[in-house]
């Protein structure tokens, strides 16, 4: 799988499914999925994207919230070689549009919550609802409709890979669409691993949007390992240290302002939090303040892991709770593979203690 289909999510939910595809997958409000189940239900939305005309080297964009439909159209479109567009469900719905139509999606796959917003698309984009409020009230035909429209055997490998799109934040005008294929080999994983002690069976409480880099790295390392990924729709902070405990999470992925909104709660509210099996908190998204940091590992434990790195070049350095509690402002060190150089205006490397632009 690896030599015919690389590195890429398709080979990791096929491989998953064939290692261990009785294991709990996806949890979400909506109940639990195995590896296998995900890997099948998958391939048969593949086969009904494709009917509906994506290929290798088509836009298929997303737009949900954190449940099964995301990740199973994100597989089922690097199944397809598609291009695969995630979309920030704060953008605006001219913002949307230009980014559809400049992508070239020729399917949106969206939460029913968010088809008011996209109603004014150029013809000829198919859309398909994602997540219903209710069974039913959607206009569109339905993933869940999709999938048991179409075979659920395995794909053949696509001709080409391919990659995602991740948008960056539009503040400052239409958002731009950074591309991002499938990484070459597995130093990505190995730099991450290096850094941050993921585990093979381990429980990840996806706080953060997957529609985000952080979100949706953190999805694929988890496919990688063959962990329990627990979705959350919404971010609600007493609903999220609820779900850890419930679901005795090992890891917590989510951004810092996340972490001060749980601080933030009521002594009464929070004095039952336990989180007696998370080893690891694993943030990225924002800058972390060092007072955060140190509050939230004397209340919780040493286990927070800060990522810094951004859409367009991914890795830039992690900082390890040892690393944190030497100095809780430290950006951490660059992991395994990454390269980090401070470059004065002049394009030489500064000294030491000296101040330069960061390139990574």
């Amino acid at each position: 799988a690896l030599i015919k289909g690389g590195t890429t999510p398709a080979t990791a939910i096929l491989i998953a499914a064939a290692k261990h595809g009785e294991r709990v997958y996806v949890e979400d409000e909506r109940g639990s999925l195995t590896y296998g189940e995900v890997h099948r239900r998958s391939n048969a939305l593949a086969r009904a994207l494709a009917d509906l005309g994506v290929g290798a080297g088509d836009g298929l964009a997303i737009m949900c919230r954190n449940h099964r439909g995301f990740v199973e159209t994100n597989l089922a479109g690097w199944k397809l070689g598609a291009n695969v567009i995630l979309l920030n469900t704060m953008f605006s719905g001219p913002q949307l549009a230009d980014v559809i139509e400049r992508e070239g999606a020729r399917v949106v796959v969206l939460d029913q919550e968010f088809e008011g917003l996209l109603a004014d698309l150029p013809p000829g984009i198919e859309l398909v609802c994602g997540y219903e409020d209710e069974p039913g009230t959607s206009g569109l035909t339905g993933l869940e409709d999709l999938i048991t429209s179409a075979a659920d055997d395995d794909l053949p490998w696509p001709e080409q890979q391919g990659r995602n799109v991740i948008l960056t934040s539009g503040t400052t005008g239409t958002p731009k669409g950074a591309q991002r294929p499938a990484p070459s080999g597995l130093s990505v994983m190995v730099g991450i691993l290096d850094r941050i002690p993921h585990f093979s069976g381990e429980t990840m409480m996806m706080a953060a949007p997957l529609f985000h880099s952080w979100g949706y790295l953190n999805s694929i390392i988890g496919t990688s390992v063959g962990a329990r990924l627990v979705l959350q729709r919404r971010f609600e902070p007493a609903q999220t240290m609820e779900m850890v405990d419930e679901y005795e999470a090992d890891a917590l992925v989510a951004v810092p302002v996340m972490l001060q909104r749980i601080l933030e709660l009521d002594e009464e509210v929070s004095a039952g939090f336990r989180a007696e099996n998370l080893k690891i908190v694993t943030l990225s998204g924002s800058a972390l303040p060092g007072g955060l940091a140190t509050a939230w590992m004397d209340r919780y434990g040493d286990n927070i892991y800060n990522f810094y790195g951004s859409t367009e070049v991914a890795m830039g350095s992690i900082a390890t709770p040892e690393d944190l509690r030497v100095d809780p402002a430290t950006a951490g060190r660059p992991p395994y593979g990454t390269s980090v150089r401070l470059i004065d205006d002049q394009g030489r490397e500064v000294s030491p203690g000296e101040t330069g632009r960061i390139f990574i």
